[in-house]
């Protein structure tokens, strides 16, 4: 894969995980949590914190670029 796509994928996810993480909760108090591993090409979107007495860990979004292609490997969106 060409250098200048791979980093413009690295971008893309980039931005879209910190806008919807900048967004907070209405409820609870969750931290919504990015992880950038550009090394292995990893990008996570985490919710940590408490929902009242229960503790919340979660990984909400994961996204790895392998072989110059985009994988969703978990896509927690459609439950919230």
């Amino acid at each position: 894969m060409d250098h200048a796509q791979l980093e413009h994928y690295r971008q893309v996810i980039e931005a879209i995980l910190s806008e919807y993480a900048s967004l907070p909760y209405s409820y609870a108090d969750i931290q919504p949590e990015v992880v950038f591993d550009r090394i292995r090409d990893r990008y996570l979107w985490m919710d940590v914190g408490w929902d009242g007495d229960r503790r919340v860990h979660g990984c909400l979004l994961h996204i790895d670029i392998i072989d110059g292609k985009i994988w969703i490997q978990r896509d927690g969106t459609e439950d919230l």
